[in-house]
């Protein structure tokens, strides 16, 4: 499969209907022994309490990096091909980019869980 930026993608194993996950950025990454690096923008995938009083609602991730392999293994269905990332990708991956960041290479959905998991330990 050949992806782009700004495809929209849906997702596998993620129970909701909504969840779509955009491409911002494809790249080599030196760190990474020249691996391909897909950053997105996840929308809708997990639904949560934040704490600020508005009660559960759909969690925006506005930069996360994956490798290609783990972004491969994690969509479906290509929903949109003008796609716009969240207003926060571009301060995430200028973030990552200057740390020399890593990539996730495991799936979204398993992924999300261990974020979120680490977010109430």
């Amino acid at each position: 499969m050949t992806y782009a930026t700004g495809q929209a993608w849906s997702l596998k194993n993620i129970d909701e209907p909504d969840a779509r996950i955009v491409i911002g950025r494809i790249e080599p990454a030196a760190q990474l022994d020249g691996q391909t690096v897909i950053h997105c923008t996840i929308f809708d995938a997990v639904i949560a309490d934040t704490g600020d009083g508005t009660g559960p609602g759909p969690l925006t991730f506005g930069h996360i990096p994956f490798t290609e392999a783990a972004f491969a293994a994690s969509v479906d269905t290509l929903i949109d091909n003008k796609a716009a990332t969240a207003e926060a990708f571009d301060e995430g991956y200028y973030q990552w980019a200057e740390a020399m960041g890593g990539a996730f290479s495991g799936t979204v959905a398993a992924t999300l869980a261990d974020v979120l998991q680490g977010a109430r330990d």
